[in-house]
Parts: C-alpha cells; sequence; structure tokens
C-alpha cells in the first residue's frame, strides 16, 4: 500500500483499473451495431472505406490477433484509451498534478461521453488517441520545433485524419487560433509529411472514384430546418459531459488564455461548438460529432478544480454521483437479464436467433440494411449482403465482393420494406418480411447513363429515350429476374414517382458489354415543388430499386389547353 502512495504508482495504479474495467465491459458487452459494420471492414483491409477512412477497421483487425467473439472487436481500444490518457496527463503542464492524481481520474469520469470510447470501437476511437498526441506533438513543438516533433506533428495529423475527417477540423482550428504557424517553415514540413502519409488514403479514393467525398458531401440527404436540431444540439453539449456540466463548463469560463496553445485548445472547443452548429440547419446532430472537446476541457479545467477546493468539491460530489450512474449503466449493458430496458446491444438477441432458425440457416440478403447484414454475420457465421437500393443509402457492402459470394445460392430476401411478404422476426417496433430466392442472380453495379442532358416531361404522353448500358461484370447477364423501373425523386432523394420502363431492345449482355437501350414509358402526373431528378433503376426479385442509372433533370412541359 507504501507503494501505492507515491505519485507515479498511484497513476499506473488508476490507470490499471480503467484497463481492467473496460476489457471486462468489452467482454461482456455485446456489440453496438456499427461495431459489426466495422468489424466486417477489418476482413477486407484496405486504404480507406465507402463511410470513414481506414483506421477504425485496423483497430478491430489488431484485437482480432489476440481474442475472438467481442473482445476481438474491441481490445486494441482499451489499450488505445489508456494511451489516450497517459498522453493527456503529459500534455497538462502543473507542477502540482502529481499531488492530484486521484483528482485527474475522476475529472476522467466526470466527462462521460469520453469513457465510452474506452471499450466501444467507432471511428472516435483512434481519433481521440491522435488528438491527443497531436496536441502534445504540437505543444512541444511550440518550445522545441526540432525533426522529433516535426515527424511526431506530421504523423499525428496523419493518424487523426485516417481515424476520422473530423480530425481536419482540429488541424484547421489549431492554425486559427496561431496564423503564424502559416509563416513557419517546420510546421509546413510536419503538415507536408503528414499529407505524404496520408497519399494513400486520397489514392483509394481516386481509384474507387471518391466514394466517401461523394457520399458525404453530395449523396448525403440534406434535412430541412427543424428548430429541435439545433436544440438538440445543445442538449449534446451538456450531454456529452453528464451531470457534472454545470462545474465542468463554470471552470472553463473562469479560464484565462495566456500561452498559445491553450489558445489553441479555446478554439477547438469553440469551434467544434460554432460549427455543429451551423450543421444544425441542415441534419440533426449527433452527440460524438463534438465529443473531441472533451481532450481540451480536461487540460484546461484540471489545473482550476487543483487551485480551487469549492470548485474541486462539487467535483468530486458530482463526479462520484456520474460515476455511479456510468457504473449501473455499464452494468445493464453487459447484462440485459437486470436491465429495465433492452439497450442496442440486447437487441440482437431478440431477432438474430430466430430468423437463423426461420430461414434454415440460408444466407439472407438484407434489403437497405448494412448494420444488420453485419450483426447477423458477426453472431451466426452465415453468409450476408446488404442490398442498397434508393430509398436507402450506399454502404461498404457496394465497394466488395459481398455479391458475388451471393450468387447462385438458395437464400432469403429480409427487410422491413418488403411490405408485401411474409413476416419473419420482429425487430424492436418494425417487423423484418422476407422470402426465398432460388438461385440468387443479381447484378446491382452495372451502369444504366442516360445519354440526354434535356429530357422533357409531358403528363400522359409516352416519353421515350435512350440510355447506355455498361456490364461491369466479367460474365455474361441477361434480364430474367429484373425489372427496369424510373425513378422521380426530389428533396433529399425522396422517391415521389415510380414508373415501368419498356425497354424496346431489350437482350443479353457478354461480359464487360456496353449497349444503348431505347426505353419508353408513360409520364405520370407529380405535383411536387422542387428540383425533380429522374434515373434508370433496376429491380431484381421485387428487393425494391437500386442505385444503377445517373440523375437528370426533366423538363416539364405543361398540358396544352383548348378553348
Amino acid at each position: 500500500m507504501k507503494l501505492i502512495q507515491k505519485s507515479k504508482y498511484q497513476f499506473l495504479f488508476f490507470l490499471i483499473i480503467f484497463f481492467v474495467i473496460n476489457l471486462l465491459q468489452s467482454k461482456y458487452t455485446a456489440l453496438f451495431e456499427d461495431e459489426a459494420y466495422y468489424w466486417v471492414w477489418s476482413k477486407n483491409l484496405a486504404f480507406g472505406y465507402f463511410d470513414h477512412p481506414p483506421l477504425v477497421a485496423l483497430w478491430v483487425r489488431i484485437s482480432s490477433l489476440f481474442f475472438d467473439s467481442e473482445l476481438g472487436v474491441r481490445f486494441f481500444s482499451t489499450i488505445s484509451f489508456s494511451l489516450m490518457l497517459v498522453i493527456i496527463w503529459l500534455i497538462i503542464d502543473y507542477k502540482e498534478k502529481w499531488k492530484y492524481v486521484w483528482l485527474y481520474f475522476l475529472l476522467v469520469i466526470s466527462v462521460a461521453l469520453l469513457n465510452v470510447f474506452g471499450f466501444v470501437t467507432t471511428p472516435d476511437t483512434p481519433l481521440f488517441l491522435f488528438t491527443a498526441l497531436f496536441l502534445y506533438a504540437y505543444k512541444q513543438f511550440l518550445i522545441k520545433d526540432n525533426w522529433k516533433y516535426i515527424l511526431l506533428l506530421g504523423f499525428s495529423m496523419a493518424g487523426m485524419l485516417y481515424s476520422k475527417y473530423h480530425g481536419v477540423l482540429v488541424l484547421f482550428f489549431v492554425v486559427m487560433s496561431n496564423l503564424s504557424l502559416l509563416k513557419n517553415k517546420k510546421f509546413w514540413m510536419a503538415s507536408l509529411f503528414g499529407f505524404l502519409l496520408f497519399l494513400p488514403h486520397l489514392n483509394w479514393q481516386y481509384q474507387n472514384d471518391f466514394p466517401s467525398f461523394v457520399y458525404h458531401l453530395k449523396e448525403r440527404g440534406k434535412k430541412p430546418y427543424r428548430i429541435d436540431n439545433t436544440l438538440m444540439h445543445f442538449v449534446n453539449i451538456i450531454a456529452i459531459v453528464g451531470i457534472t456540466f454545470p462545474i465542468v463548463y463554470k471552470a472553463f469560463f473562469k479560464l484565462k488564455t495566456y500561452s498559445k496553445f491553450d489558445k489553441s485548445l479555446n478554439f477547438i472547443i469553440y469551434g467544434f461548438v460554432v460549427f455543429f452548429f451551423f450543421t444544425t440547419f441542415t441534419s440533426r446532430p449527433q452527440a460524438q460529432w463534438i465529443g473531441i472537446i472533451l481532450i481540451p476541457l480536461i487540460i484546461l479545467t484540471f489545473p482550476y478544480f487543483i487551485q480551487n477546493q469549492k470548485a474541486r468539491k462539487w467535483l468530486i460530489i458530482l463526479g462520484s454521483i456520474q460515476f455511479g450512474l456510468l457504473l449501473i449503466v455499464r452494468i445493464f449493458l453487459a447484462n440485459e437479464n437486470i436491465s429495465p430496458i433492452k439497450l442496442e446491444p440486447h437487441i440482437g438477441q431478440t431477432w438474430i436467433p430466430a430468423l437463423k432458425e426461420k430461414t434454415k440457416s440460408k444466407p439472407i440478403v438484407f434489403v437497405n440494411s448494412y448494420r444488420n447484414a453485419s450483426l447477423y454475420t458477426f453472431y451466426t457465421g452465415i453468409k450476408t449482403h446488404s442490398y442498397s437500393i434508393l430509398k436507402g443509402r450506399k454502404s461498404q457492402y457496394d465497394l466488395l465482393n459481398f455479391e458475388e459470394k451471393m450468387q447462385s445460392e438458395n437464400v432469403y430476401g429480409i427487410s422491413k420494406l418488403l411490405t408485401g411478404e411474409p413476416r419473419i422476426v420482429k425487430k424492436k417496433k418494425d417487423f423484418l418480411n422476407g422470402k426465398t430466392i432460388s438461385n440468387y442472380s443479381t447484378f446491382q453495379k452495372v451502369i444504366c447513363n442516360i445519354n440526354s442532358e434535356d429530357l422533357f416531361i409531358e403528363v400522359g404522353k409516352n416519353i421515350n429515350f435512350e440510355f447506355t448500358f455498361k456490364n461491369t461484370y466479367n460474365k455474361n447477364i441477361s434480364f430474367e429476374h429484373v425489372k427496369f423501373i424510373g425513378v422521380f425523386q426530389g428533396y433529399k432523394n425522396k422517391i415521389i414517382a415510380k414508373v415501368p420502363l419498356k425497354i424496346n431492345n431489350l437482350s443479353s449482355l457478354t461480359a464487360n458489354e456496353e449497349k444503348i437501350f431505347e426505353a419508353t414509358f408513360i409520364a405520370p402526373k407529380i405535383v411536387y415543388n422542387d428540383e425533380i431528378t429522374f434515373r434508370v433503376a433496376l429491380q431484381f426479385y421485387n428487393l425494391l430499386e437500386g442505385y444503377q442509372g445517373n440523375k437528370v433533370y426533366p423538363i416539364f412541359i405543361k398540358e396544352s389547353t383548348t378553348n
């Protein structure tokens, strides 16, 4: 016990306690749906993925080298969280800190969201680690800009960007806090080194037609403004801290910024809050988007709690209560039998075993649900595929060979959107409906590009147009189980009308062949004020329409009137 009284051993003791708790949580808590999705990524390591940069997949792959099941997804996250705590401690430059090791760990507990990434594996997990490393490198760079810190700064820049694109905001706000960096040759050298490390990801984006950038910046539907989105942003600012938010934010606002480094921490906090405030005008905010501000909050407020006895007293009281609440929630997460409500990790067991039994362990094609597909295959080992449709969004399942692995199999098509099919199982409030499909054969990655820039539409009239059908597969394809559909879409890609297309010269295609098809449809009456697009889509086995066609902007001709 005397050994623990020494500050350095005390720090190590608390660090081990945190690690063990997170390790047990990782082992005994079922996966969240997104974690299963990243586990799927880890089976095919690459320099990029559809939704995010690649480090989260690497975190899972490293974990899988040591363990199976849930711990094989989360093990390295528990390690990276511990490393982050060490780095943040090193950043804090306050001579009295070694007398208050216990207070540091209490402050970590007192910012609620940070503790989630002690065991959950998401892109934010490596982002937190590399943000801490970047801030450490930046602080040392301001003191001594030698090669050691130039390289470490560049490495951490790349690490943030390889974790999550939000990392660019950290870099941006740091530069905004110290514009003299733009005149610093050594800072540019660090940036160039980081850019060179990041080039493989940019090359991956180029090789795959920039899927992440297209999705996040273009295809991701913007939502009409709702005041509750803005209000939710302010709720998130409170929620990421927890019940200690009054004293933590009070400590932050009472601080005076003296150094360039402290100024950068302020810019990160205010910058993230303001930036994501403006995003509430087009999207619904998520708490983890601003979670990175917790690192500068800890660095800035820790000395305040050491100096201010009254604030420290309240931190002890509220932090202890928050620790108790977090512990209860963690126990509930790990043990659904004593949890009063069904939390996300518990829900999988309400439908996965039943679906496996009712489908007789056949491969499953989930329509518009990469989360269901990932979670189901993680817990059953059965092949799955997520077929992307216009009512939903694309995913990593569109980039890799999941579709190929399902070909010629007898499968089940499953989705809550297949309302005309029998109910199979219930997931939360929704029923997953489905049907058997024998000798499954699809080619969802073909391309149907309408050749004309102008498509004139007159209600009730036959509309004729041409489009180029490109077979992107190294196999012949035919159209026994396929329907061609014309789809009109409006605001945030909402489907407002669908029409069957008659293909006048339909014929099979050989491998990699292109053909120009002539299509006809009867123009529907559309009452819609916003900008409308039209595209060709394929419907396999009546599993709804996919992403095969390009968008064009039809020109509507008003119906002629006679006196």
